[in-house]
């Protein structure tokens, strides 16, 4: 009886030694993933600058998805540092792989994209920068 606790006992500690789990919850890391991109949003101050002249917006990747109705960009202010902007994507996108690996998601296989879209500029609409793609704001 004290070799099947003592197995039992050792089975238990190698299953829980062997984990990557950072002990957070799916809920947390799904908190996380907002909080980082809530503050790209806030740092790019798409929402908080009014647009009047395109020449001061830019637009960075933000993700992999060429098909999306933005193409994947996002607007930025030039007002802001790119490179930190730039720093706050790569920090994002690698947590959302982390916890994409973590929790088993992954994105179903697509056919390769036939109009990949890539904006073309930005437009100052209502005081609000879009996304320009030759005919379409976004």
């Amino acid at each position: 009886m004290k070799k099947l606790s003592f197995i039992l006992l050792a089975a238990a500690l190698a299953c829980f030694s062997c984990s990557n789990d950072d002990g957070t919850t799916q809920e947390e890391d799904n908190a996380k993933l907002e909080s980082l991109y809530n503050d790209i949003i806030t740092y790019s101050k798409v929402d908080t600058e009014p647009c009047s002249n395109p020449e001061e917006w830019g637009f960075v990747k933000m993700y992999d998805t060429p098909c999306s109705p933005t193409g994947g960009f996002i607007l930025y202010s030039k007002k802001v540092d790119l490179a930190v902007l730039e720093k706050k994507i790569k920090e994002y996108n690698a947590y959302k792989a982390y916890i994409n690996k973590k929790w088993g998601f992954y994105a179903d296989v697509m056919p390769p994209c036939t109009d990949p879209k890539v904006p073309t500029g930005v437009k100052c609409i209502d005081n609000k920068p879009q996304l320009y793609f030759g005919f379409v704001l976004y």
